[in-house]
């Protein structure tokens, strides 16, 4: 591919590029409902079927939670964040470094001046105040290429700072999302060891009415043992979770954390074709600026083997006295030259050709970047479908484990059935109910990744 001869100044048109690659792309439609609903989903074409009845919801990562609590953390987590404040930093340095660059196409004034004395017979100084121009003519257009490729590669690193602002977000939302999940999955477990001691005390009961025996007892004990084993692990991966967390808030590790009040529910994201949505993907408008940039920078290595043109200009004044020195005439001179490269062992030969493959693999880039985006709402979509599917059985599976549960403690009160069974049964009601909060947990999960696959952020 000849980058060489390729210019790409005008403005990213995307639309066309999505279309084209959306076409093949089938999933499941999405609907605007809190995670307790469940309706059937059909997989269709994704890109062409959106729920009329979804409120805007605008491109704000944080308008899909309502948590008031969540917006502080985000917001405190923007302002303190080490590894953004480094991107922040970044951006700040490439501003700098475009304005050096644009500073090349001006012209150079220095003030320059100069005393000497100096005793040979008799003592003598000499002043010399010179003003000296020195600037060289961009007559190809060298150096505006240079400056428009420092300015793309700005605008590059402004989106990849709003990308990891985004990113953050992200982040801190599903972490939340977890924390505030394991700490419900939690108390489910505690609540099974309420539920284990009361089945102690019913086989204390019937031990009692001659009923049970000393084995059901110690059965009995172990899956206590056991589950508060699992308490205690579940524990501390949360606190673990909580400092993970308020690290990325960049608070110290045992700083204290809202967490969700009452039932969670986060807003499916998509709200227009998908192909108008990735549009404003900053990761995908920073790779093209680059390849903008690569561009501008091929034009600068093939335009180094062209003639350059410098004018430099002096007005100087030398006097025997620094306070005569702004008196009587002054000395002038200008001078005007021509600069060919006509042997430099084939450096800005190889100069121009790695410029050239620079721009080849901007482009590259770009392309990966694109599928890349596809793919992730690709997958986030029909995630959302097959977490609904999952999160319906298991919903009517833990209902018919508690049903199970529920039958087997009478039958067991009566005599009918040994502790073996009930256990076994308690076992499966619980593990069925933190399974439905688990899957209710990737859910809410994979709706963020949706969105930020989408563009959205903050």
């Amino acid at each position: 591919m000849d980058f060489a001869n390729t210019k790409l100044r005008t403005p990213p048109v995307l639309l066309a590029s999505f279309t084209l690659l959306l076409t093949a792309c089938a999933g499941p439609p999405v609907k605007q409902a809190p995670l307790t609903q469940h309706h059937s989903l059909q997989p269709e074409q994704w890109e062409t079927t959106i729920n009329a009845k979804q409120k805007n919801l605008g491109n704000q990562l944080l308008a899909l939670v309502s948590e008031p609590a969540l917006d502080d953390l985000v917001r405190d987590a923007l302002e303190t964040n080490q590894q953004l404040q480094q991107t922040a930093l970044r951006l700040t340095e490439q501003r700098l470094l475009t304005t050096q660059t644009a500073a090349a196409e001006k012209p150079e004034v220095n003030l320059q001046l100069n005393s000497q004395r100096a005793k040979n017979t008799n003592i003598t100084e000499s002043h010399a105040l010179a003003l000296n121009l020195n600037w060289e003519m961009d007559v190809w257009g060298r150096l505006a290429n240079a400056t428009s490729s420092a300015e793309a590669t700005t605008r590059a690193l402004q989106l990849d700072y709003q990308a990891a602002r985004n990113s953050l977000t992200s982040r801190i939302i599903q972490r939340w999302i977890d924390i505030s999940l394991r700490a419900r999955i939690i108390t489910t477990v505690e609540q099974r060891l309420i539920s284990l001691q009361k089945t102690e005390a019913s086989i204390t009961e019937r031990f009692q009415r001659g009923l049970g025996n000393l084995a059901d007892l110690e059965a009995a004990r172990a899956s206590t043992a056991r589950t508060r084993a699992d308490l205690a692990a579940r524990q501390q991966s949360q606190a673990d979770a909580k400092r993970t967390l308020n690290v990325l808030l960049g608070r110290q590790p045992q700083s204290p954390l809202p967490l969700a009040q009452g039932e969670l529910a986060i807003a499916v994201p998509l709200q227009q074709l998908p192909g108008e949505v990735l549009a404003a993907r900053p990761d995908l408008l920073a790779a093209y600026e680059r390849i903008v940039a690569a561009d501008y920078n091929t034009d600068v290595a093939y335009k180094a083997l062209l003639p350059g043109f410098n004018l430099t200009a002096s007005l100087s004044q030398s006097r025997n006295s620094l306070s005569d020195l702004l008196s009587g005439s002054s000395a002038w001179s200008l001078l005007g030259s021509l600069t060919a490269p006509l042997f430099n062992a084939g450096r800005l030969e190889a100069g121009k050709k790695i410029a050239e493959m620079q721009a080849e693999r901007a482009f590259l880039a770009y392309q990966q970047t694109l599928l890349t985006a596809v793919q992730e709402v690709e997958t986030a979509l029909s995630q959302e479908y097959t977490l609904e599917q999952r999160q319906d059985y298991l919903a009517l599976a833990s209902r018919h484990s508690d049903a199970n549960f529920s039958h087997y403690q009478s039958r067991y009160k009566d005599g009918l059935t040994d502790i073996l069974n009930l256990l076994t049964a308690e076992q499966q009601a619980f593990d069925d109910r933190i399974a439905l909060l688990q899957i209710q947990q990737a859910r809410l999960n994979n709706r963020i990744v949706l969105g930020l696959a989408l563009g959205m952020g903050v």
